[in-house]
């Protein structure tokens, strides 16, 4: 076996600067003893132990003690083997005096009790799967109100968008009024151009040029284009 000798550590690490070795140190130690799977040893095979002898007094002592250890425990064991065959006479005699009639008896009693527990159990069963029942046809009419409500919003919001179209419908261009609505257009012409000088003042259509602001000229203008704004509204 090979450790670390901390004694020669602590005596290189003053040397270790002149060496200039690590300062670690490795040692040989035996065996405090013998392993377990080396043989006997030679001097040793044939080496008879001496036997210690046994005063009279003491050798007397032991064997007394001895009796003794060996009465009690097969007292004991007596004990328990008589208490064990009195608890199995008492706890089997009863079946053993049953006659064929008293176990019919008997076996019919045990069938009765079966079937009030199996009633017993089928009565609380019915009552649980009629709970269940009525939870689950409550949960699917939930169900049921919440589409229904869910169905009806999404109705009124396509009738809404039905009657905004059917109103926005009376404008539009048709076969019929098509001609009507080409004359219109050109006697009336809408230019959505429009301009803000520094002043913040606003110019409509796209022929409009801003001048002097201090002119009348531009008032004139000004008030022209509202006009005719408001005629085309």
């Amino acid at each position: 076996m090979l450790r670390a000798s901390s004694g020669i550590l602590s005596r290189l690490t003053a040397t270790e600067s002149k060496v200039g070795s690590s300062g670690f140190s490795l040692e040989f130690v035996r065996w405090r003893r013998k392993p377990r799977w080396l043989p006997t040893a030679k001097s040793k095979l044939f080496r008879v132990p001496e036997r210690k002898q046994q005063s009279p007094e003491e050798k007397a002592e032991l064997l007394r003690l001895h009796n003794n250890y060996k009465t009690q425990l097969r007292s004991v064991r007596q004990y328990l083997r008589e208490e064990n065959q009195r608890i199995a006479e008492t706890s089997t005699a009863d079946h053993f005096v049953l006659t064929a009639e008293q176990e019919e008896a008997e076996f019919q009693r045990c069938l009765q009790e079966n079937e009030k527990w199996n009633r017993e159990v089928a009565l609380l069963r019915e009552q649980r799967l009629a709970r269940e029942h009525q939870e689950k046809q409550q949960y699917v009419q939930e169900r049921l109100r919440l589409a229904e409500e869910r169905e009806e919003e999404r109705m009124e919001k396509i009738e809404a968008l039905v009657r905004k179209e059917k109103e926005l419908s009376k404008t539009f261009i048709t076969r019929e009024n098509l001609d009507a609505a080409i004359e219109q257009a050109l006697a009336n012409p809408i230019d959505y151009n429009f301009s803000i000088d520094l002043q913040g003042n606003l110019y409509h259509g796209r022929s409009t040029t801003p001048g002097n602001t201090s002119g009348g000229g531009n008032q004139n203008l000004l008030e022209s284009t509202e006009e005719r704004l408001e005629a085309q509204n």
